[in-house]
């Protein structure tokens, strides 16, 4: 079927929007696999140094499953957009139990709540910010309570410049799926307003033809009626 024009009176606004969506989760998992290189390989080895094997593991789901979604583009829009959800919560639930709630589980887990608003809308984003709320409270309690113990606070040592260059990395992560999903929704409705704006010249236009002919019709008819009625010499 052929894809109708932005300016049509048939355009399809739905089929817009599921577009839209997956464009803005396509790039996600673009910027999470591109930029996200350096901050996985950095994380890889500082949590060797360190023993993290908690962060190592999450490390290694995270960018193994960011790189399988961006690939597998015949999966369906849901399947894959929910999948990089629950990849952000578990990664960030798991940095929780290995680091706290110091730079990168929150970051995570607040990205994921502003994605699940772009890719499903408000009941979802709900769901996904009361399951973060939970884990925030639930890790929280498990460890102030003893139960579990942080698997290192060296990944957040100010003195060492490694760090901050991690901590770069993943700043660079989710800031970089935030302005480039802000930045597709807007160039999309800005889009849609000149779209509009030429569609309503287009039908002012039509308009004033329309009632340019109808005019001339009347004179015409006005014209014969009139050179009916003259008598005959």
């Amino acid at each position: 079927m052929a894809k109708l024009g932005v300016t049509s009176l048939n355009r399809d606004v739905v089929d817009e929007a599921k577009g839209l969506r997956l464009q803005v989760l396509n790039m996600s998992l673009l910027v999470a696999v591109v930029v996200g290189g350096a901050a996985f390989v950095r994380t890889l080895i500082d949590a060797v140094e360190r023993g993290a094997w908690t962060v190592l593991g999450g490390a290694v789901v995270m960018y193994t499953g960011a790189l399988v979604l961006l690939l597998m583009k015949r999966l369906p829009y849901a399947v894959r957009a929910l999948g990089f959800l629950a990849l952000l919560y578990i990664v960030g639930v798991l940095a929780l139990l290995a680091v706290g709630y110091l730079g990168a589980p929150i970051l995570i887990l607040a990205g994921q709540s502003v994605l699940a608003s772009v890719f499903f809308g408000r009941r979802v984003t709900l769901i996904a910010l009361g399951l973060n709320l939970l884990a925030l409270l639930g890790v929280g309690a498990v460890l102030s309570t003893g139960l579990m113990a942080v698997e290192t606070l060296d990944f957040y040592e100010p003195t060492v410049f490694m760090n901050w260059l991690r901590i770069t990395a993943l700043f660079a992560v989710f800031c970089g799926i935030a302005v480039v999903s802000v930045d597709v929704i807007t160039n999309h409705l800005n889009q849609s307003l000149k779209d509009q704006a030429e569609l309503i010249e287009n039908l002012k236009g039509a308009t004033q033809l329309r009632d340019a002919a109808e005019t001339q019709r009347r004179n015409a008819e006005k014209r014969l009626r009139d050179s009916q009625q003259m008598p005959k010499v």
